[in-house]
Parts: C-alpha cells; structure tokens; sequence
C-alpha cells in the first residue's frame, strides 16, 4: 500500500515539474514584448483557500482588447472544494460563509478560460510561479473528472520578473511595495480583482520610461472608465520615494 502512495506521489511530482516547464516555455520576456502582437491583454490573479494549491476560491482579471476603447471585467467568487484558512480568512476578508452559495470552480473555470482570447497576452505578478501553475492543476483534476485534456498556458508577462529586471536593486518585489515606490496605494484588502488591477497598474509604471515598451500596450488610465475604475481600489500621491 505504502508503495502504492510513494508511486502516486512520484506520479504527481512528476506531473507537476512538467506542468511548471511547459508554462515558464510561455514566458515572455522585455526584449519579446515588441515583436508580440497580442488581440488583447488580460491582467489576472487568483485567491485560494489555502490548504491546497488548486483550490481557487476567486478570480479576478480585466481585458484590454487592442483596437477598441473597452475594458473587460471578470469577477467571480467560487466555492471552496476544502476550507479557508485563518491566514486567507485575514488577508482577504472573505469566510466560507460569503462563499457558501457560489458556484465550483468546474462551473467558474471554463468561463474564465473562455474570457482569456488564446492570442492575448497575460500578465500578473508571480503568475508563472502560482497562479497559472494553480489553473492547470485545476485542469488535471477537472480533466480526469470529465475525460478531457485541457491546459492554460498563454503567452505572459510576470511583473515579479519585470521588476527584478528593471529595478535590480530593490529589497522587495511584492506588489504592494512596488506599487508605492511609484505613488500608488491600496485602499483595499487583499482581493483578486483589485490585485489584478493593480499588476497592470504596476506594468504600465514599469514600462513607462523603458526604451523596450510596445507601441501597442493598452494605456488603462486613458480608456474610456479606466481611471475611475482604477481610483475605486487604488490611491496616487505624487511623494513617491
């Protein structure tokens, strides 16, 4: 039996290591950006419940199609498969109790999926490493569930890296740090739509100055609602050290 368990955690270590190749193979890097040419961009992040890496309780994400003025929400809280932890239960505010009536993630998902356009380019902060290592996770076990062989693994920009390569001399790379450095602050808890905000928020400050940003980068703050939106989760003071 023992031998059996070791198997299947081999099985899964396995797995996982090639989960992890085939989507750090999507990432893009600085000197890529300019030759990409995206439909559309897609700013994303997760929040879990904590006690396993596939149980997404929300997702949060906005697209910025190329061509058009518009900007695209998704927002959607989902049922825990397992429960939320007291670290989660803090940092987002959100109890089981809010979540109780929400859909599964095998309702959620797919309509995330279908939100992303496949030629779009994604973008989030520590997404290679977390957040899209969470979705196919999720895949797998949505898969062996429903007989299918569906993957997430989109073009994207990691604003975790983007930074470290811009800004190599910072302590910290989290998001909030980072935000602040260029005058923004958060006025909210830590949530997935509001983080998701705030990663392209970071990226357009990011690129601002560098000579390897593209000509066809959406500006959020210009589109039509986009500071508004933007003003509703986050402050700007122009002392930013």
């Amino acid at each position: 039996m023992r031998s059996k368990e070791q198997e299947n955690k081999r099985r899964q270590r396995r797995r996982k290591k090639q989960l992890e190749r085939a989507i750090h193979a999507q990432s893009v890097s600085l000197d890529g950006l300019a030759e990409l040419h995206p439909r559309g961009v897609v700013s994303f992040d997760l929040e879990m419940a904590g006690a396993f890496p596939d149980d997404i309780i929300e997702i949060g994400a906005i697209r910025l199609p190329l061509g058009s003025d518009k900007i695209e929400v998704f927002r959607r809280l989902i049922r825990p498969r397992t429960f939320i932890n007291r670290t989660v239960r803090n940092m987002t505010g959100l109890t089981k109790e809010d979540l109780r009536d929400k859909s599964t993630l095998d309702v959620i998902l797919p309509e995330f999926l279908d939100f992303v356009d496949p030629e779009d380019l994604v973008v989030g902060h520590a997404i290679g490493d977390n957040d899209l290592l969470s979705i196919n996770l999720a895949l797998i076990r949505m898969n062996h569930q429903n007989g299918t062989n569906i993957r997430f693994c989109p073009r994207y920009l990691d604003t975790v890296r983007l930074a470290q390569q811009l800004l190599p001399k910072r302590k910290k790379y989290n998001l909030i740090a980072l935000l602040e450095s260029f005058g923004w602050h958060s006025k909210k808890k830590h949530r997935a739509f509001e983080d998701a905000l705030a990663s392209y928020v970071l990226l357009e400050c990011l690129l601002e100055d560098s000579p390897e940003k593209p000509d066809w980068l959406p500006d959020l703050l210009t589109r039509q609602g986009g500071r508004e939106l933007v003003l509703q989760y986050l402050d700007y003071k122009e002392d930013a050290s």
